[in-house]
């Protein structure tokens, strides 16, 4: 469908773009949001992207990533609510619907520092969902679908840090 002169989104053009940055030291900062991403690995490490966790679980991923010096010298990782996990959709991209930035080299047995991966299927969120605190927000990245489980379901978890 031509969209000139419709005054729709496809033809203006309007917002930012995605402008992400890789820090090479396994994390990725996006620089509309000012959020460090956490990049994932096919390595079996802590970072590795088909780990599965539950709701609870991720939050010891968490604790491990800040234990220590930190991950990538910072101790303030967290668990994104489902507002910041969504920003990562890239619409028209699929398996996984992320900038190529997060699904980039994604090859067996390579780390955060040499390739970035998605897996395409759910990602917890730190938000509850409110009818129901038994379940949580997630993303499905194989098409960037926001949905919500039961916090016992096996899901994927990225860690980010700053924002608001």
């Amino acid at each position: 469908m031509p969209c000139a002169g419709t005054g729709q989104d496809g033809e203006l053009q309007k917002g930012l773009g995605p402008a992400y940055v890789d820090n090479g030291d396994g994390t990725i900062t996006d620089r509309n949001t000012g959020l460090m991403w956490e990049k994932l690995s096919a390595d079996w490490s802590i970072h590795h992207n088909s780990t599965e966790y539950t709701w609870e679980n991720a939050f010891t991923k968490i604790a491990a990533l800040n234990s220590g010096g930190g991950f990538a010298g910072h101790t303030d990782w967290r668990l994104p609510n489902v507002n910041e996990l969504k920003s990562l959709v890239a619409f028209g991209a699929a398996y996984p619907a992320v900038s190529p930035e997060f699904n980039s080299g994604c090859a067996p047995d390579c780390t955060v520092l040499t390739c970035s991966c998605t897996g395409s299927s759910w990602h917890w969120s730190s938000s509850t969902y409110p009818s129901s605190p038994e379940r949580a927000g997630a993303v499905v990245f194989s098409d960037g679908f926001v949905t919500h489980g039961p916090k016992t379901y096996l899901n994927f978890v990225r860690a980010v840090r700053g924002g608001s």
